[in-house]
């Protein structure tokens, strides 16, 4: 009668195996998770900024390779993040100015007023709700799976 019982046994194990494998793969307590955590913990400097969002700007290229890095659970919060920020980007770009050229988050001088209502109301996305939560977000998984704090 145990002889019936060792394939169960074994088709468990097996299952238990592929499971765990899985997860690996995927990233839920794997190496993607780690080479997440390495690469903010080596590209922490990205995440400082002035409150204005310009110092992210030029910083998005980076942020941009770490939320592709960052695991599912917060793929979202990595898009509105990164968007808010493209969004400033291309408002700034669309005004033929660069981050650098503002100064405390002020626009340059001669700047037409429509791109400066553009650029501000861009730059107000970097404060919506859904945008400092998804920055929480993100925060709070480098606090937990980390075990460090970005200054977000």
């Amino acid at each position: 009668m145990t002889r019936p019982l060792r394939p169960v046994r074994r088709t468990a194990t097996a299952v238990a195996l592929l499971v765990v494998s899985g997860l690996l793969v995927s990233g839920c307590g794997g190496a993607s998770e780690a080479s997440y955590c390495k690469a903010l913990k080596s590209d922490q400097s990205v995440f400082a900024d002035d409150g204005t969002g310009l110092q992210l700007i030029t910083n998005l290229p980076k942020l941009e390779s770490l939320a592709a890095k960052a695991p599912d659970d917060i793929d979202d919060e990595w898009q509105a993040f990164t968007a808010a920020l493209e969004s400033l980007r291309d408002a700034i770009t669309k005004a033929h100015t660069q981050p650098k050229d503002f100064v405390d988050g002020k626009p340059p001088a001669g700047l037409a007023p429509a791109d400066v209502a553009a650029i501000s109301a861009a730059a107000n996305e970097l404060s919506d709700p859904d945008v400092l939560d998804a920055a929480n977000g993100i925060e709070q998984e480098a606090k937990d799976v980390c075990q460090f704090q970005l200054g977000l």
